[in-house]
């Protein structure tokens, strides 16, 4: 059996012992990638009607007034998107413009944190993890070997007059061909962010605070922070309990093509002092690539555009795995 029989073999029945864990991940994937956009199909209720400026926003101290519980608060991410709060198993989604509660949904439990556990462990906990780990090693193997096996063959399109295996054949070769770059990038991004995720900020140490002592509101904090990094906007807020006087602020820059931000400014609650910061901007190249993985994981490192090619990856892996198993069965039936 020379080389190419033999990745010939690998790659079909790598392929067929794995494709359904493979198609389970491309799915939830291509899901993951647009989430807020389903998520706005799915519940238009959660968010405003009408487009809210920064400026035109009331202040989030005049809503936590409402509901002293509240332990994170997710800024509008854009002119249409709702402020929401999280307190115990509910996130309340507020209208910016004039406070009142557009709705309600679980904070953990919704179709979302469904998908992210079916992509991360098809909801089998570490087991699963484990399962899918391999599969995505086997999934950039399959990239590899289906390269090496579409170079003598360099079918570039679809041919005329094809029958219908031929036409599997060309499908299976066009979306591999095509996806290949971009899914080893995906695969790639998927393994790092399971075994190096890196460490996340730790508040500094400081005294405990008497509940009644004079303390900064969150409206200021988030103008302190903003600007202790020019340019970044701040994404959402770690409310501190009541003895606890420290803000956790998470901030996006421009460039991050995040909407939770990767940077992390830490704001004392008493005198509004900035006791430390994680700006994505600086460190060493290992700690800006742990930052911004997870962005280059669900394409949001570019905006629009790349998160159109990650949710195009994972559709090719699709078809990918359909005309594979199309082409294993007629060989198998002939």
């Amino acid at each position: 059996m020379n080389i190419r029989r033999l990745l010939l073999w690998l790659h079909r029945w790598a392929g067929v012992l794995s494709g359904l864990v493979i198609l389970v991940i491309a799915v939830t994937g291509g899901a993951l990638v647009f989430e807020q956009t389903i998520q706005r199909w799915i519940r238009p209720d959660l968010y405003p009607q009408q487009a809210t400026a920064k400026a035109d926003r009331i202040t989030i101290s005049s809503v936590l007034a409402n509901d002293p519980r509240v332990q994170g608060i997710r800024l509008p991410r854009d002119e249409r998107d709702a402020l929401v709060l999280f307190a115990g198993p509910q996130a309340f989604h507020i209208d910016p413009r004039n406070g009142k509660l557009l709705g309600t949904r679980p904070r953990m439990g919704g179709w979302e944190q469904t998908m992210m556990k079916l992509h991360v462990n098809l909801l089998q906990g570490p087991t699963g993890g484990t399962v899918v780990v391999v599969a995505t090693c086997i999934t950039l193997g399959l990239a590899l070997t289906g390269l090496w096996l579409w170079w003598p063959l360099r079918i570039f399109g679809f041919r005329k007059g094809a029958n219908f295996r031929r036409f599997n054949l060309d499908l299976h070769s066009v979306a591999g061909l095509y996806s290949s770059v971009f899914l080893l990038i995906l695969g790639f991004t998927g393994l790092t962010l399971r075994y190096m995720h890196g460490e996340h900020p730790q508040p500094p140490q400081v005294p405990f605070v008497q509940q009644d002592q004079p303390h900064l509101s969150v409206d200021e904090a988030i103008k302190i922070a903003e600007a202790a990094l020019p340019g970044a906007r701040a994404a959402s807020v770690e409310m501190p309990p009541p003895q606890r006087p420290v803000f956790r602020i998470q901030l996006a820059f421009p460039e991050d093509g995040s909407p939770a931000g990767r940077s992390v400014t830490f704001i004392s609650r008493i005198d509004g002092r900035v006791l430390d910061t994680h700006s994505s901007r600086e460190g060493t190249l290992l700690e800006k690539y742990q930052m911004a993985q997870l962005s280059i994981h669900i394409g949001s490192i570019g905006g629009t555009t790349t998160r159109w090619l990650a949710f195009l990856t994972c559709a090719a892996l699709l078809l990918q795995i359909v005309s594979g198993y199309v082409l294993w069965w007629k060989r198998k039936s002939s």
